[in-house]
């Protein structure tokens, strides 16, 4: 059991398990921007450094029954249900509540401005260049049978 300074022992307050909620969620991010960098080997070596991929690898797999990372897998991605891997990833009620398959251009609109799309989106990047939405799109459209 983990406990914390000033929390009742045996159980945690609400705002106790938000700041860890938090922390946690920040210790994510820093992990995935400094152990995943662009010029990280491993990465560059499975999708290259110019890859429109690149961006995605770092919290993405994007293998055929490739490894769930810190987010869902991407393989098929587009005319995929949404919100498809419920059983392990925990999906923003927003993106559940949508429903329905992931086509080209939610798929735009959503890379454009997850949190938009999907209010409460825990997908915390935007990929505010059109034409690099566009390249990612093109590219995980391959990824598919």
């Amino acid at each position: 059991m983990v406990q914390i300074a000033n929390a009742p022992r045996g159980r945690m307050t609400r705002a106790t398990n938000r700041r860890i909620g938090t922390i946690g969620a920040l210790a994510v991010v820093l992990w995935a921007t400094v152990a995943c960098s662009p010029d990280d080997p491993q990465r560059t070596a499975l999708w290259g450094k110019d890859s429109p991929a690149a961006r995605c690898v770092v919290c993405h797999s994007l293998e055929k029954d490739g490894p769930f990372r810190v987010a869902p897998n991407l393989w098929g991605i587009i005319g995929a249900p949404k919100a498809r891997d419920r059983d392990w990833y925990s999906y923003s009620p927003g993106l559940v509540a949508l429903g329905g398959t992931w086509s080209r251009e939610e798929l735009d609109r959503f890379l454009a401005n997850p949190a938009a799309f999907a209010p409460g989106s825990r997908m915390n990047i935007r990929v505010t260049d059109a034409a690099e939405r566009q390249r990612i799109i093109d590219f995980l459209a391959q990824q598919q049978d």
